[in-house]
């Protein structure tokens, strides 16, 4: 019994000892005996307002400071709470830390790994439990990863609880009221267990279960585990999949497995031995839709430790990438040895060679390329001698594609250095390509967004700070030449551009398409210039430029010519295959003319028209040789046209012409008016079948014949042909006093067409001839059979007869009375008998051969009115005379039939 009551003194008295010691020490006592036991390169910093009693301690603030390489603050407690009577547990308001000091925080290669222990450790921790409200993660700048910037940025909780030998942690971080993560972690046994949810948006899902044996030493690889991750989300190129990571002592599998298309993506065997990581025949298989055939092949990979530590490493690797194509199956190798992998940069020596085929296009490649930087930023350098060339075909093209490599370097953020492009081959428009870009290119990623990532932030190079917009781009001189199928002709270019971002411009270009003789025009050159930069939006589908060329002249067939034709062409559209095309055209005098067209299959649309303009304007039109002027007039019209390489050009549309005046040297044309509508395909124009052109021309004189109020309705074709002729029908016009009219006439000429003529006025008809030796008053009517195609007549018995009611007078001149006389008795008395006669029938019968001989055949009836008895008096009048002579003779010379003459005469060669 006095024992047990000197026992109890006893510890009584240590007892309110400890309280005593409890209650007179200071902070700072606390924080010299902490930093004893924590050495040199980590101490603790305890506010003075501490308040401790015997079963618990209140700090308002706890920083533990990292002494050593550079001091700075790890860890920054705030409001904290330690209790140890009933339960020990530590509890923080706030922790914050800093991961830049963190990241100094290094273990000494020769601190022995019993110290280490893992579970020496735990068996000098008691059960406790540690809760921090919140957690903050300061100094992240260097983190480049946006979801790790994500998830150190949301409000972070944790709970550590050690009870029994296991260790329990749950963590937690939230965006407002929405969970970011969730971490859920066992370790008892040296088995560590546990989940990880993360879902950084609402239809993002990404979930992480964990098995780990963990090994006696912390730094050592666990001797067995698996990770099992799956992930949902549809900005992925595998939106859902499961990737497994397992292993067990030397050796294990990573496999990915991508669920929506049920099918194995990746399976890597590996294995470890004698300090190296060895991988062999690991195989993979994606099927990605964007390159039209799937991703396969085969990787052997070996990763040694020369050294204790984890870095450096040596490497070799050897990756064969299979592919299959149209033109059978491709192979392309790419290996290496005796690369370095340090913790300041990684230096790869790799070659690669073969090709990879897919549909009917082969890519070869040949490169000798060193992997070189670190692991936040790769590049590719090239050597000499390094070249892709792709063969590319499609339906239409048959393309060549060469890039020089030497020197070029790809990595993280695109393409860079000198970079060349050699393009030879042919498409629907162009035969016979052969261009050459050549330029400079700074991280340059060519719209492969899937493969590069895109400069956002300024960086550093060089100790030069530069604009992260400023990047992303490849600019070029470029030249070279090709034919122009639709022309048949040389287009030859040469000029400035780039690739930026998504956009392809062209800042300069001069370029010219040789002569060409096409659809009954000459061309001697086209030289084509830029108004306004070209520039493509491939994102955004959009096509914009202004083009201009310019012609020293259009010559057609005929002998009109078009006098330094300029055009003015914006375009607009999509892409080169699909493009809107709208400008002017003026050549000379003559314009604007306005055009507008559609690009699309091939094939080009459109329609051009032209305001009511002076018919002056359209002069150079008339050949030379012509000789003919135009006076007065207006003209306007449009034209739809559609061109292409199967069906050449093709064109629609009308013209009209009011108040025409036209001169020739012996003649003129005034009052034209009509409105032509027409069609050209193939060579040859055709005139609306169902609506016939109506003309008319107030006025025609030519020499000495003088006609008014023509009226004439065309249709048909030209040139034309027997199946498609060229019809003139219900031609009228007034001559003579009289009029003129065919009903009907068509070329070439299959059948006879009658001219009549009505009510001719006898005695205009021989002032028009400017004979005086006869006088003729009166009219007669005629029907002439007009026959161009008649071998033996072209006027083949034609008829002239005078008017009903009214007689022909006919008076001899004194001159010819006096000749007759002069030539007997007989002739004296016939002068006298017909010196004047009142004639009351006349019929003749006409003829004109083809050699332009015209035999007249007259027989007269009537009476001398001047006689007392009028006696009746009846003649029989022949004659023969060559037309053509007799015209040249009266000044008929007059284009009109100078060409019909010339006709006749094609006629007789025949």
């Amino acid at each position: 019994m006095v024992k047990k009551f000197l026992a109890f003194s006893l510890l009584l008295f240590i007892s309110m000892l400890g309280i005593v010691t409890i209650l007179i020490i200071s902070p700072h006592h606390i924080e010299r005996l902490v930093n004893y036991f924590l050495g040199q390169e980590i101490s603790v910093q305890i506010a003075e307002n501490t308040q401790v009693s015997t079963t618990e301690v209140n700090l308002s603030s706890l920083l533990v400071k990292l002494n050593q390489p550079s001091s700075c603050t790890l860890v920054q407690l705030e409001n904290v709470q330690a209790q140890w009577w009933y339960s020990r547990s530590l509890r923080a308001d706030k922790a914050i830390v800093d991961y830049a000091c963190l990241m100094q925080l290094s273990t000494s290669d020769e601190t022995p790994k019993s110290q280490l222990n893992l579970t020496a450790l735990l068996a000098n921790v008691p059960n406790m439990e540690l809760d921090i409200a919140d957690l903050q993660v300061i100094n992240t700048d260097s983190i480049t990863a946006a979801a790790v910037q994500q998830l150190l940025q949301s409000q972070l909780s944790a709970k550590l609880i050690y009870q029994d030998q296991q260790l329990s942690l749950q963590a937690n971080g939230k965006e407002g009221n929405q969970d970011l993560v969730k971490l859920n972690a066992i370790l008892k046994n040296q088995q560590l267990t546990g989940d990880l949810t993360y879902q950084p948006q609402a239809e993002q899902q990404h979930q992480l279960n964990f098995q780990l044996a963990l090994a006696q030493h912390i730094l050592d690889l666990p001797t067995q585990g698996k990770l099992d991750l799956h992930w949902q989300r549809d900005d992925l190129p595998i939106r859902q999949a499961d990737l497994t990571f397992q292993w067990q002592d030397q050796q294990g599998t990573l496999s990915l497995q991508d669920l929506e298309h049920q099918q194995q993506i990746l399976n890597v065997p590996f294995k470890f031995e004698q300090n190296q990581l060895q991988i062999e025949q690991s195989r993979f298989y994606w099927d990605i839709d964007a390159l039209q055939q799937p991703l396969q092949g085969v990787l052997n990979l070996t990763l040694r430790k020369p050294t204790e530590n984890w870095l450096p490493l040596d490497i070799d690797m050897r990756l064969s990438l299979f592919s299959a194509g149209e033109a059978g199956k491709g192979n392309i190798v790419i290996y290496g040895t005796n690369g370095s992998i340090t913790k300041e940069k990684i230096n790869i020596p790799l070659e690669a060679h073969g090709n990879i085929k897919y549909d009917q296009s082969i890519a070869y490649v040949d490169a000798v390329f060193d992997v070189r930087g670190d692991e936040n930023d790769l590049f590719a350098l090239f050597k000499e001698k390094s070249t892709l060339r792709v063969n590319w075909k499609e339906p239409n093209a048959n393309m060549n594609v060469r890039l020089p490599l030497a020197d070029v370097v790809i990595g993280k953020y695109g393409v860079g250095g000198r970079l060349q492009a050699f393009l030879q081959g042919d498409t629907a428009q162009f035969s016979d390509i052969d261009l050459h870009l050549d330029g400079e290119a700074n991280q340059f990623v060519a719209g492969v967004t899937s493969l590069f990532s895109l400069r956002t932030r300024d960086f550093q190079r060089n100790g030069v700070t530069l604009k992260g917009r400023d990047t992303n781009w490849w600019k070029w001189n470029f030249k070279g030449k090709a034919t122009v199928k639709a022309l048949k002709s040389t287009l030859k270019v040469n000029g400035k551009g780039a690739w930026q971002s998504d956009k392809v411009e062209i800042h300069q270009l001069n370029a010219n398409i040789a002569q060409f003789h096409r659809s009954g025009m000459y061309v001697p050159k086209i030289d084509l210039g830029l108004k306004e930069i070209i520039r493509w939006d491939y994102e955004e589908k959009q096509l914009q430029g202004l083009l201009q060329a310019k012609i020293p002249e259009v010559r057609l067939d005929y002998g009109g010519h078009f006098v330094q034709p300029i055009l003015n062409l914006a375009i607009n559209g999509t892409d080169i295959k699909d493009v809107n095309l709208a400008g002017d055209m003026t050549a000379g005098g003559l314009g604007p003319i306005k055009l507008f067209a559609h690009y699309r299959h091939d094939e080009l649309v459109g329609r051009i028209y032209w305001l009511e303009q002076s018919a002056k304007v359209f002069q150079p039109l008339f050949p030379h040789h012509w000789e003919w002027a135009i006076i007065n007039g207006t003209i306007k019209g449009q034209t739809s046209f559609d061109v292409s390489s199967e069906r050449g050009l093709q064109m629609g549309g009308h013209f009209s012409i009011r108040q025409g005046e036209i001169a020739f040297p012996d003649g003129e044309l005034k009052g034209i008016e009509f409105a032509l509508p027409y069609r050209y395909i193939n060579g040859t124009v055709e005139l609306v079948k169902n609506h016939p052109v109506q003309v008319s021309v107030k006025h025609l004189k030519s020499g000495v014949l003088v006609a008014e109020n023509l009226r004439v309705k065309v249709q048909g074709y030209y040139p034309y042909t027997k199946k498609r002729p060229f019809t003139l029908s219900e031609l009228k016009l007034d001559l003579l006093g009289g009029d003129v009219s065919i009903n009907k006439f068509a070329l070439p000429q299959q059948k006879i067409a009658n001219v009549q003529l009505h009510n001719i006025d006898l005695s205009q008809a021989l002032a028009m001839a400017e004979y005086t030796q006869v006088g003729l008053t009166g009219r007669v009517n005629a029907i002439f059979p007009f026959w161009l195609e008649n071998a033996r007549c072209i006027i083949c018995h034609g008829k002239i007869t005078k008017t009903e009611h009214q007689d022909v007078n006919l008076k001899l001149g004194s001159e010819l009375i006096k000749g007759l006389k002069s030539g007997g008795l007989t002739e004296g008395i016939l002068a006298d008998v017909v010196s004047e006669m009142n004639l009351q029938n006349l019929t003749a019968t006409v003829n004109l051969e083809p050699n332009g001989l015209l035999i007249l055949s007259s027989h007269i009836m009537g009476y001398n009115p001047t006689k007392k008895h009028k006696n009746p008096i009846t003649l029989n009048y022949n004659h023969q005379e060559n037309v053509y002579e007799l015209w040249d003779m009266l000044n008929y010379g007059s284009a009109f039939e100078q060409n019909l003459k010339y006709d006749f005469y094609q006629k007789l060669t025949k």
